[in-house]
């Protein structure tokens, strides 16, 4: 079986996706859907010529053919779709979503699922009710680095955690709208979140502070610094630090996640899409091991496999976990605007 994937929102991402599915022989995607026309158009001629000679002649032939469409609703009534990518920004949530499900079109949601956590639970439920595949783009929790985090902790007391996201404020204009974008951690930072999640523990209590330093220049109203105190559901601690100010460079630890255990000291350095090296250091020494794996692409082929084969299992971020690294994610904004600390499990209680 050939699954037959569309996809709704043919911006930046969409076009990172399109790369990689158009690439598997078992998907083909036959319909685009974008409230800008022109914009699909461009975003098909650029994956159309950076994969031609790299993708079969078939699969480019029924992408170039496919309609654009500018009304998810009716994509989803006109064409026969066995999936469907879901690449919004984060203010875009929730018509779609229903309307795949009504539907009954399984699908991939980009990162974060939503700004509002009782609607992202909603369509979790929904998604449940339909016993549908939903997928959330983590794309970390497909990398060969998971296994290895893993397997190098073992056992071992976990004492800390520290992660970093530096960078510089993205040139999109609705970044800026708190309302729009939920800022740096929900939006950005988020990645990391679900990997600490996913490789240390639930991550149970967060105390931010927050600050517009230097972004206020510009129409501005999402914090472009933080510091977080995390606790773990396991006893650990940790701090994620933030910045949209560091455009001019950052330092290497900057970029990634450090885990403390009992005897070793395990870095992470790089974010989702890089190339990532480990860094374990012990008694004995250092050790770097490096990971050039595609996770987009590993991401991308279990969810087509996953829809393919009725097999759920294979994806390995859905989207209840991202229901959970979004409230811990509004759950940092919500210390950041209070100078108080907030814990998850209250705020999942609360819009449960």
């Amino acid at each position: 079986m050939t699954v037959r994937v569309g996809f709704v929102g043919v911006g930046y991402i969409a076009k990172e996706h399109l790369k990689r599915v158009l690439t598997d022989p078992e998907a083909r995607v036959v319909a685009l859907c974008d409230t800008e026309p022109s914009a699909a158009e461009a975003t098909r001629a650029s994956v159309l010529d950076k994969l031609k000679g790299t993708a079969r002649d078939d699969l480019l032939a029924s992408f170039a053919q496919a309609p654009v469409h500018t009304n998810p609703v009716r994509m989803f009534q006109q064409e026969s779709l066995d999936a469907v990518f879901l690449c919004l920004p984060p203010f875009a949530h929730g018509d779609v979503e229903f309307a795949a499900i009504e539907a009954g079109i399984p699908f991939l949601v980009e990162k974060p699922v939503a700004l509002d956590l009782p609607l992202a639970q909603k369509i979790s439920s929904a998604l449940h009710a339909r016993g549908l595949i939903g997928a959330a783009g983590y794309q970390s929790r497909y990398s060969r680095i998971v296994p290895f985090v893993r397997e190098t902790l073992g056992d071992r007391t976990i004492a800390m955690t520290l992660a970093h996201r530096f960078t510089k404020l993205p040139p999109r204009e609705w970044y800026r709208h708190q309302s729009r974008s939920g800022g740096q951690v929900v939006e950005m930072a988020t990645h990391q979140v679900d990997l600490l999640r996913h490789v240390v523990s639930e991550i149970s209590t967060v105390y931010v502070s927050g600050g517009r330093r230097i972004a206020t220049h510009d129409p501005s109203e999402i914090f472009d610094v933080s510091v977080a105190s995390l606790t773990y559901d396991n006893g650990a601690v940790g701090s994620l630090v933030t910045n949209m100010v560091s455009g001019h460079g950052n330092p290497a630890y900057a970029r990634g996640i450090h885990v403390i255990a009992d005897g070793l000291t395990l870095s992470v350095l790089g974010h989702e899409g890089e190339s990532r090296t480990i860094e374990v250091v012990t008694a004995e020494g250092r050790q770097e091991h490096t990971f050039d794996d595609d996770s987009m692409a590993a991401q991308d082929r279990a969810f087509v496999r996953a829809v393919r084969d009725g097999r759920p299992e294979l994806v390995l971020a859905p989207y209840e976990e991202a229901v959970r690294t979004l409230a811990v994610t509004l759950a940092h904004q919500q210390s950041a605007e209070t100078g108080r600390p907030v814990q998850v499990s209250t705020l999942l209680g609360h819009t449960a």
